[in-house]
């Protein structure tokens, strides 16, 4: 098993929700990554539709449908001044990307503006790097899975809250590592 380990400082500990929020935004932006990146259409649409099913609240705990390489484990602990969260599995590819992606996360993380999440998200959206490795591959597979618009909306909206959990204004740096 290959293994990311994230670590938060923050000025004090989230609410339950923001941490289960960031999380999860991990998580999901792991299985957007592997199924924007499946190459044979007819599996990556049904599971695209299979997990727009399911719902992608934070509290849905089913992953989206996936091969067992490409099912992570994530372990979170929570502790004084911010919060541990290891995320587990075979797929080294995909991790290693989720890796990269956090890391310029967190390099964008200081440069965003400090009003609320709209004027952030906003900000992100213009970031190069999160454009690239997420945004406009989620957008791209939707498209060739041919889900509906709102489902589109759904993903985007799932994908905005993971992005302004991790990129808070209360946490002061993440650090990441993988082994």
């Amino acid at each position: 098993m290959y293994q990311l380990h994230i670590k938060v400082s923050s000025r004090a500990m989230p609410i339950s929700t923001e941490f289960v929020r960031f999380c999860k935004g991990l998580e999901h932006f792991h299985y957007v990554m592997v199924l924007a990146a499946e190459p044979d259409p007819r599996k990556a649409a049904a599971a695209w539709s299979a997990w727009l099913a399911a719902g992608l609240n934070p509290a849905v705990r089913t992953a989206p449908p996936v091969d067992a390489a490409d099912r992570i484990k994530v372990d979170s602990r929570p502790g004084v001044g911010g919060f541990e969260v290891t995320l587990s599995g075979a797929n080294r590819d995909a991790i290693e990307r989720l890796r990269t992606l956090v890391e310029e996360l967190e390099a964008a993380r200081k440069s965003l503006p400090a009003a609320g999440d709209d004027r952030r998200l906003a900000a992100l959206a213009e970031n190069r790097a999160v454009t690239q490795r997420l945004l406009q591959p989620l957008k791209s597979a939707l498209a060739r899975s041919q889900i509906a618009p709102d489902g589109v909306n759904s993903f985007i909206a799932m994908v905005h809250q993971g992005l302004a959990a991790i990129t808070a204004r209360e946490i002061t740096s993440i650090t990441v590592s993988a082994a």
